[in-house]
């Protein structure tokens, strides 16, 4: 997927149309002038803003009716302001240079997969975004070029990588990280976010998607099983760092599910498939 960084957000090709193929099925993605993906349903007037990351910009959705929030939301269209490896702060620096465009109420999602890292100071999308954002045109125009400039970055970017680390290495990451550390930074993240919905006047829902590896991966029976006391610490942070604010009043967080298979996750491996995320209400998952 095309994506590239701005020096403060990453995001889509503007004002363009092209196809995806992670695998054998194609996807056509449409974009608004800021690189918003745009999914509208023809019966459908009203649109509502998304920001967040690759999780919640649908790769494996070709229509509205696809994707995880049309349940929810289902009398909206969607923009999507989303990209691979835009994180949380990433969509505040998008909230605070664009205010002009939002609506008075905004959807913000939070991969805890991935955007829990991506709170941390060490944080820097330039080591994983290989593209710069005016570069992004021409790469449209030459996708051959962009294998190069990958293929460059993977040569002279010590930090550059294309890989993740499996589900089993990303849970003994979690576990052995500062659980202390890990709260302290999720609550100052989620200030931040509150201090921007009150000075932009804005309602944000806000919506959690738990992380894929929470599921441990069963090849020889191609089944996800779920790892019950991993999936509470992480629900743990969830709810204790994530409460309901005056402008942050609708939290939704996805449900777990002890029943999934290996093809319920896309094919990278690092993302659920849109159609398998239920969505639940904070108290619902962590009490009142």
């Amino acid at each position: 997927m095309p994506y590239g960084f701005n020096e403060s957000y990453v995001h889509l090709p503007q004002s363009s149309s092209f196809c995806f193929k992670p695998g054998k099925t194609k996807y056509t993605y449409k974009t608004d002038n800021y690189g918003g993906r745009l999914l509208y349903g023809e019966a459908l007037n009203d649109k509502i803003q998304v920001f967040g990351d690759s999780q919640v910009i649908g790769l494996d959705v070709e229509n509205i009716q696809q994707h995880y929030l049309h349940n929810l939301y289902k009398k909206s269209n969607f923009v999507i302001y989303a990209a691979p490896n835009n994180g949380p702060y990433e969509v505040i620096n998008f909230l605070n240079q664009n205010k002009e465009i939002l609506q008075k109420k905004i959807i913000v999602t939070f991969n805890f997969a991935t955007d829990l890292y991506r709170i941390l100071d060490y944080w820097d999308p330039k080591n994983f975004v290989a593209l710069k954002d005016y570069e992004l045109d021409e790469i449209l125009e030459n996708p051959f070029k962009y294998k190069l400039i990958i293929f460059k970055n993977l040569l002279v970017n010590k930090n550059f990588t294309l890989s993740r680390y499996d589900n089993k290495k990303m849970q003994n990451v979690f576990f052995n990280s500062d659980q202390d550390e890990l709260y302290k930074n999720l609550n100052k993240y989620f200030g931040e976010l509150n201090k921007i919905a009150n000075r932009l006047d804005i309602e944000i829902d806000f919506i959690v998607t738990h992380p894929y590896w929470v599921y441990s991966i069963d090849k020889k029976n191609s089944k996800l099983l779920l790892d019950k006391k991993l999936n509470e610490k992480v629900e743990k942070l969830i709810c204790n760092s994530f409460l309901p604010t005056r402008k942050i009043n609708k939290i939704l967080i996805s449900k777990v599910s002890k029943n999934l298979l290996l093809n319920d996750l896309t094919i990278d491996k690092r993302h659920l498939k849109s159609n398998k995320i239920k969505l639940l209400e904070h108290h619902k998952v962590c009490g009142s």
